[in-house]
């Protein structure tokens, strides 16, 4: 029996066959008729609920191929210190914040602060570790930068954390000092070292807790499906805890994060529709703003780099693999069978990585694809002809322009590699099948702001940069939605409305294909459906 009927609004269906739509019927969460009303409407029965969608626009629910909810639950939350410039604008004021907060804690207790943002707040500067000491003598602290890729950690976290001595060159190599010889800034491999035990430290009750939360999030921005991008092998359990508590209001889809030498957790293709494992992923360098994103030619020396940032002159970044490493985790993946998803922000690793994924293809030609690069800031116009001609795609962090491109582009990069980045108007020119994320925890679920900045291309003070790789809305539309689905491998289940799929749906005031780009933004999510079923607090707060 036909259990529901969406009718009396705009069905955007995201099917070239039949791009709109009067009607949608829904059977035991799967669709069975799309169409006009009359048509649809036939299929009405005594029991079957109908749902007047008031003019409103019922699209496929919003999907982002790479995102973090779990990592995003535990970066944030009580006990958290939330220091991001949005609010504490001044680096005196977050570090006034995190003195309050250490003056009530026990000795011993760990205290962990996030959101420290080189481009934004006033004052900046690298704390020291005798200033790191200062403020908590007896408490192990570590200061998260807004990019998730470094911390600051004082002499009390650098001794629980096990960062001093002599370390293993994997995590030294990241572990940038001072002139004096003194661990100053911990990125990468020791970055998540010492971040996974501050996360151990705040508790599983809380990693629970947060992750309800942020899936809520999920769903309230439009999403019905997930990526968890780089699951480390301490997280295991948390969306397993959740699920007994509850059904998860969106499909997630697990990547595993590579671990050089290291098995991997789960088996291939684990799980079932609401949740399951699918790829490996690997960080290939790191992030723009921690100056560790390998790019070819060097950074701009100015007051962001220099002092700021305290990176070197000519500063050119560096990969968090050797070449034979990258190689060694990439092989071990595709050849078991994984889909790989390598994180490339410089146009160097973006190098290294096509090199690498050219060689494995030659000896893995039937490699589990869509085979992925992610965030492709830096990514050269020749690097998106070569990775399509590979048949790989492209993940674009549209977020990380919109609120960053101003100082990438006039402290980092200048005009010209600054208006190139994120070269998503190429990818689309070309025919790549593309799609956009917002990276949580480093910017909020937000598909609208996605669909704007592609459409677009202005930052948050208005400024347009790169106007040629701006997309039109019915572009931008496909890289959260259909195009997203093919990156995770669920193109036949979801991604659009059409008889077979499963009925996962977002419904939204007005079809963004009727509004200006200008106007994106304001769109207003009603609610979200998965397998026909409306998800509870899915409605945006804007």
């Amino acid at each position: 029996m036909v259990d529901r009927i969406f009718w009396n609004g705009t069905v955007v269906t995201m099917d070239p066959k039949q791009p709109i739509a009067a009607a949608v019927a829904v059977e035991d969460g799967e669709i069975v008729r799309v169409g006009t009303a009359d048509h649809v409407l036939a299929l009405r029965q005594a029991g079957t609920e109908i749902t007047d969608l008031n003019g409103a626009a019922l699209l496929p629910g919003f999907i982002e191929a790479h995102g973090h909810p779990l990592f995003s639950a535990l970066c944030w939350g009580d006990p958290v210190i939330d220091i991001r410039a949005v609010h504490t604008p001044t680096y005196d004021a977050a570090l006034a914040k995190i003195k309050r907060r250490v003056a009530k804690a026990k000795p011993g207790e760990y205290i962990m602060a996030v959101g420290l943002d080189s481009t934004l707040h006033e004052g900046m500067k690298e704390p020291s570790l005798e200033e790191l000491d200062s403020i908590a003598p007896d408490n192990p602290l570590s200061i998260t930068v807004f990019n998730f890729h470094a911390a600051y950690l004082n002499s009390k976290a650098i001794e629980a954390c096990g960062l001093g001595g002599d370390l293993d060159p994997a995590l030294e190599r990241h572990i940038f000092r001072d002139k004096e010889g003194r661990p100053q800034r911990f990125t990468e491999n020791a970055f998540w070292h010492a971040r996974d035990i501050f996360f151990e430290k705040c508790g599983k009750d809380r990693a629970v807790r947060e992750l309800r939360k942020w899936l809520s999030k999920y769903s309230a921005a439009g999403y019905t499906t997930a990526a968890e991008i780089g699951m480390f092998p301490d997280w295991a359990g948390y969306f397993e805890a959740v699920r007994k508590q509850e059904t998860l209001p969106v499909r997630i889809r697990v990547y595993e994060a590579g671990i050089l030498d290291k098995p991997y957790m789960s088996t291939l293709g684990s799980g079932d529709d609401r949740f399951r494992t699918i790829g490996i992923k690997f960080w290939a360098d790191g992030s723009i703003f921690a100056g560790t994103a390998a790019v070819s030619r060097p950074y701009l020396n100015t007051e962001l780099t220099i002092k700021r940032l305290n990176l070197p002159p000519d500063n050119r970044g560096q990969g968090t693999y050797t070449v034979d490493e990258q190689k060694r985790l990439m092989t071990a993946a595709i050849s078991q069978g994984w889909q790989l998803a390598v994180h490339t922000q410089g146009d160097t690793t973006v190098d290294v990585t096509l090199d690498l994924y050219e060689e494995l293809f030659k000896q893995y030609p039937n490699a589990n694809g869509p085979c992925r690069l992610e965030h492709c800031t830096t990514m050269r116009p020749d690097q998106v002809e070569r990775a399509h001609s590979l048949g790989l795609v492209c993940s674009f962090f549209n977020p990380l322009a919109y609120y960053w491109g101003d100082p990438m582009r006039a402290g980092m990069f200048g005009t010209e590699r600054g208006d190139a980045i994120l070269p998503f108007g190429t990818a689309a020119r070309l025919g790549m099948r593309v799609s956009y994320h917002c990276d949580s925890p480093m910017t909020w679920p937000d598909p609208m702001l996605c669909l704007y900045f592609a459409t677009t291309r202005k930052t948050q003070s208005g400024k347009v940069i790169g106007p040629s790789e701006k997309v039109d809305i019915a572009t931008a539309l496909k890289a959260i939605t259909i195009d997203a689905a093919y990156h995770l491998q669920i193109e036949d289940l979801v991604g659009s409305i059409v008889e077979g799929k499963r009925a996962d749906f977002v419904l939204l005031d007005q079809s963004p294909l009727s509004a200006d780009a200008e106007y994106l933004r304001n769109i207003r999510v009603l609610g979200t459906y998965v397998d026909g079923v409306r998800v509870r607090n899915s409605v945006s707060q804007k």
